[in-house]
């Protein structure tokens, strides 16, 4: 079986996609299963439906992915995969690149929608009944997003997990709490593969009107000089906002300051046994991690991934977007209560990489950029006019946490890039510390 996988055109789709996970790693097609369809054959369109592809690795670990597939009779250009399995006359597509089977799939949600093996719900006037036209998003994305007309749009998850999605279970929260500073959840999709555990297949949001990419926005003003303080106040208060609704939400807890000093320790010293120029860094590093130590920490849930990319300002403001956490973390790990302050770090290190990137300013300009945005960032998030830098020893902690992760990934895979965490670990350690 594992030899005809390898020919076949699903498997080559998946190998070559974005969203795929395991191009490194030797993965294997190991089985795909069919769910049962969301839209049947024989309905004048065509036939949709989920296929589980299944994965393993030399290492001995498996994965799951979902192919959301259409079946018809003629060609789609840019979509179609090849002739269909088992002898099936019809050709496979790609369903998120298919405009009818999108709508097809839509229509089977409206309400609610169930198969043998799937669930799915939209509240039936959640969407205009022709919401066209349906466009494939074709930036990076660990996912598949299809844009919905104007108003709305449908992420379809590719990594299959068991369990809630994280994305659809902090959505339905902040909703609760009447958060508006993020789009609206509309329906979802789930099923049970073989009367198994739940997996979350899909998710409808509203489009924010208007929308611009936060970090799109604020490279373009770094580079032009701007000051974007404003804005980084703004989205300090977004932030503030969602993580005060997922506390109440969803409860809170603590962390022991001795715990997670150890664990970046820990990464820090993996990363410099990989990466010769952090060793420079270390011992200092170290001492920041130590400043945690004796402390108890508050912890709750928290986006888990935060960064100019995880925004969008609209005309009514800033709002955050995917919630579903790390990418390249497990499910159990991106649902564990966290430090708020980890995704107040992963801001500010995204200012830092806007900063870096405005080529058109002196050095000095592109520092006094980034400090205005962190201060006022900070500021505005946690309640404070004191400025961030050198004053709190916490939140300096993780951001070099943060900027030690990064360290680690450009010296993998932009190592043009290396400078940039680096020169941000020089300037912290010599804020936060002395020889």
């Amino acid at each position: 079986m594992m030899s005809e996988l390898r020919t076949d055109p699903r498997w080559a789709h998946a190998r070559g996609s974005r969203w795929f996970a395991g191009k490194d790693g030797g993965a294997e097609p190991v089985s795909i299963r069919p769910l049962d369809w969301f839209v049947p054959p024989g309905r004048g369109g065509p036939a949709v439906r989920t296929e589980i592809l299944s994965v393993a690795y030399p290492d001995g670990r498996t994965e799951d992915y979902q192919l959301l597939l259409s079946y018809r009779p003629d060609r789609l250009a840019g979509a179609v995969l090849g002739s269909g399995p088992g002898g099936d006359r019809r050709w496979v597509h790609d369903a998120t690149r298919d405009p009818q089977a999108v709508l097809a799939l839509v229509d089977a949600l409206r309400g609610d929608g169930r198969g043998a093996d799937w669930q799915g719900r939209l509240a039936v006037d959640a969407l205009p009944a022709d919401p066209r036209p349906v466009r494939p998003f074709e930036g990076e994305q660990s996912n598949s997003t299809v844009f919905l007309g104007a108003s709305a749009l449908i992420k379809v998850i590719r990594r299959l997990e068991p369990g809630r999605s994280i994305d659809i279970e902090l959505h339905e929260a902040l909703a609760r709490a009447g958060v508006r500073s993020t789009d609206e959840l509309l329906g979802s999709l789930s099923a049970t593969p073989g009367g198994g555990a739940r997996v979350d297949l899909a998710m409808i949001t509203t489009r924010i009107d208007a929308a611009r990419d936060g970090w799109a926005l604020a490279t373009a003003e770094a580079a032009a000089g701007h000051d974007f303080s404003a804005h980084a106040a703004r989205l300090g208060r977004a932030l503030g906002l969602v993580h005060a609704a997922l506390a109440a939400q969803l409860g809170t807890g603590s962390l022991d300051g001795d715990a997670i000093a150890d664990a970046m320790t820990a990464r820090l010293a993996a990363a410099a046994d990989e990466v010769p120029a952090l060793a420079g860094h270390e011992r200092r590093v170290r001492r920041l991690f130590d400043a945690l130590r004796g402390r108890e920490l508050a912890s709750q849930r928290i986006h888990g991934d935060f960064h100019l990319g995880q925004t969008l300002l609209g005309r009514d403001g800033w709002h955050i977007i995917d919630f579903e956490g790390e990418p390249l973390k497990s499910l159990a790990e991106r649902r564990r209560p966290d430090s708020p302050l980890r995704d107040v770090a992963g801001m500010v290190r995204s200012f830092g990489y806007a900063a870096a990137t405005a080529t058109g300013l002196a050095p000095a300009d592109r520092e006094d950029w980034e400090l205005t945005c962190v201060n006022a960032f900070v500021g505005a998030c946690v309640d404070t006019d004191e400025p961030f830098v050198g004053r709190d020893d916490t939140l300096s902690a993780y951001v070099a946490d943060k900027a030690v992760y990064e360290v680690l990934y450009e010296h993998r895979n932009r190592p043009d890039w290396i400078h940039i965490p680096l020169n941000a670990l020089e300037r912290l350690v010599a804020l936060g510390t002395s020889d």
